[in-house]
Parts: structure tokens; sequence; C-alpha cells
């Protein structure tokens, strides 16, 4: 932490797909030590920004904010 780190050019954005778990809330129907999972899929983008001018971070959130927007456009899906 604290130090720098150089490179000649950026890393490029990265996508990826996990499985994910997430554990259900309780309607208090299901009998005692019952424990209900939500499983999903998720995809996460990342991308590392130079510190330059300071709007990098900003502009590469305004990236992904489009390209998603743009996705689910495409498909159809509504989004908020």
């Amino acid at each position: 932490l604290g130090r720098g780190l150089f490179t000649p050019c950026p890393p490029p954005r990265v996508v990826c797909s996990s499985t994910c778990y997430r554990a259900e809330t309780d309607t208090g129907r299901e009998p005692w030590g019952l424990y209900r999972v939500h499983q999903f899929t998720k995809v996460e983008m990342f991308g590392v920004t130079a510190a330059e001018s300071g709007t990098e971070s900003e502009e590469l959130l305004g990236q992904f904010l489009a390209l998603q927007k743009e996705l689910f456009s495409q498909l159809g899906l509504h989004y908020r």
C-alpha cells in the first residue's frame, strides 16, 4: 500500500462470470433447521485506471454503465 504501479499501457478491462449463493429471507413457514439458498449467476466487470488527471476512474465507470445499458436494451431487459 502507498506505492505506485507503473505500466507502459493500462491493463485491459476484464469481465468474469461466477455462480453465487445467497441465503433466502426467512418467511416463517419453513420448519426449523431448513436453510434455503438462492443460486444465481452474476457478471462482474473490472478495470484499472491511471491517476493522471483524476477523472479516469469516472470515465471508466461511465464506459461500463454505457455498455451495461446497451446490453440490457438489446436483450429487451428492464433496468434501473
